[in-house]
C-alpha cells in the first residue's frame, strides 16, 4: 500500500469503531435495514454469479491472499529499506479493510435481532421441560430409524451421496414460515482435510457468501452441517440460530433421511444438556434409542477419532475467541443454546 492509502484506512478505523458500536446497541435499526434489506441483495448477487462455479472460489481466494501477504512480508523483511513501523502499519490497515469488508458483506448479521425475539419464544427451560422435550424427540429418532431399516438393530445407510446432499436439502425459513425451494449451493471445502483436524465441519465464507463443508464426514453430519451453513447463508450469523434452523429444515422435509437426521442431530445437543444436569437420568434415556442409531453415532465419533490431534484446542480457543469477537458471549458454547429454541418451540408448536 501506498503511504497515503494506508493512512485514509487507518482514518477510517474510526468510524467503523463507531459503526459497530451502533449495531451493538440497536439490533432492531440492524434487522430492518441491513438484514432484511441491503444483505439480501448482496447475497443474491454473489449468489447469481458464484453458484455459476462448482467449486469453492472463496477458497483459492484465501490461498492467494495468504500468498501475497506472505510474498509481501519477505520482500520487506529482505529489503534494507524497510522500517519495522511501516511493515506494522501496512499489515494493521489490511486488517482494517479485512474487518470493513466482513461487516458489510455479511458480519453485521451477528447484530440483528435474535430469533427468539422474533418468533416470541423464550429460552429459557426447566430440567422437566428438558426431560420431556428429549423424550419426544427418542420417539421420533426411534419412529424414522423404524422406516429406514428392516430391524432396530441396524444402522441407517443413506441411499444418495456426498455430492447429492446439496440437491436434497430444503431450507425452513422461520419467519416467514415456509420452506425455501432454492438455496444456494452447499460446496466441498478445498480444505476438507485440514477442517478434519481442527475439528470443524463446514463454514461460511463472509465474503463471497459460499457455504463449505468437509467433504469427509458422514452423510448424517454433512447433511445437518449444510443445512446450518445454509442458514448461515441467508442472514442467520448466531450458532444457536443457525442451529436451530438446521433442525427445523430437517423436520419439515419430506426425505426421511433428513428427518432422521435432524432428529438424531437434536437428540446429541438435549442428551449432552442434560448430562450435565443429571447423568444418572440421561443415561437412561439413552437406553431407549433403538441399538441402530447408536451405530450410527459410532460412526460419527470413529471419524472424528481419526483426526484428534494436540492441536484441536487451540483452534477451538481461537473460534470461541472470534465469536465473542462478534457478540456472541457463550462463544463456541453457543451452538449447544439451540436447546431452549428446540424445547420452546415444541412446547408452542401449536402456533407455528
Amino acid at each position: 500500500m501506498s503511504n497515503k492509502t494506508t493512512t485514509l484506512v487507518w482514518y477510517s478505523a474510526i468510524p467503523m469503531w463507531l459503526l459497530i458500536s451502533f449495531a451493538r446497541k440497536n439490533p432492531d435499526i440492524v434487522e430492518k435495514y441491513y438484514s432484511r434489506i441491503f444483505y439480501p441483495l448482496i447475497f443474491d448477487l454473489h449468489r447469481f454469479f458464484l453458484d455459476l462455479i462448482p467449486f469453492s472460489l472463496g477458497d483459492l481466494i484465501y490461498v492467494a491472499l495468504t500468498l501475497f501477504v506472505l510474498k509481501t512480508t519477505f520482500k520487506k523483511i529482505r529489503c534494507w529499506r524497510a522500517k519495522p513501523l511501516n511493515l506494522l502499519l501496512d499489515f494493521g490497515a489490511l486488517l482494517i479493510l479485512v474487518v470493513w469488508i466482513f461487516h458489510i458483506s455479511w458480519g453485521f448479521n451477528y447484530h440483528r435481532r435474535p430469533l427468539s425475539d422474533q418468533l416470541e419464544i423464550p429460552i429459557e427451560y426447566n430440567k422437566e421441560e428438558l426431560i420431556d422435550c428429549l423424550e419426544k424427540i427418542i420417539d421420533e429418532s426411534n419412529q424414522w430409524h423404524n422406516r429406514l431399516v428392516s430391524s432396530d438393530t441396524l444402522a441407517v445407510t443413506f441411499p444418495f451421496s456426498r455430492e447429492q446432499v446439496s440437491e436434497k436439502i430444503t431450507l425452513y425459513h422461520p419467519i416467514n414460515q415456509e420452506t425455501l425451494l432454492y438455496v444456494s449451493k452447499v460446496k466441498k471445502s478445498l480444505f476438507s482435510l485440514p477442517l478434519s483436524y481442527m475439528g470443524y465441519s463446514g463454514y461460511l465464507n463472509p465474503f463471497t457468501l459460499e457455504s463449505q463443508v468437509n467433504a469427509r464426514m458422514p452423510i448424517q453430519i454433512l447433511i445437518t452441517t449444510s443445512l446450518h451453513e445454509t442458514a448461515h447463508q441467508i442472514g442467520y450469523a448466531a450458532e444457536k440460530e443457525a442451529n436451530f434452523i438446521a433442525y427445523l429444515s430437517s423436520i419439515t422435509s419430506e426425505d426421511p433421511y433428513i428427518q432422521y437426521a435432524g432428529n438424531t442431530f437434536a437428540f446429541r445437543y438435549l442428551f449432552n444438556e442434560l448430562y450435565k444436569l443429571d447423568s444418572n437420568i440421561a443415561k437412561s434415556k439413552l437406553k431407549r434409542l433403538n441399538p441402530g442409531i447408536l451405530k450410527n453415532f459410532k460412526e460419527v465419533n470413529d471419524f472424528w477419532k481419526k483426526y484428534e490431534n494436540p492441536f484441536e484446542i487451540i483452534f477451538d480457543k481461537t473460534y470461541d475467541s472470534y465469536l465473542k469477537a462478534n457478540g456472541q458471549k457463550s462463544g463456541i458454547k453457543s451452538y449447544n443454546e439451540m436447546v431452549g429454541l428446540v424445547i420452546n418451540y415444541h412446547k408452542n408448536e401449536k402456533r407455528f
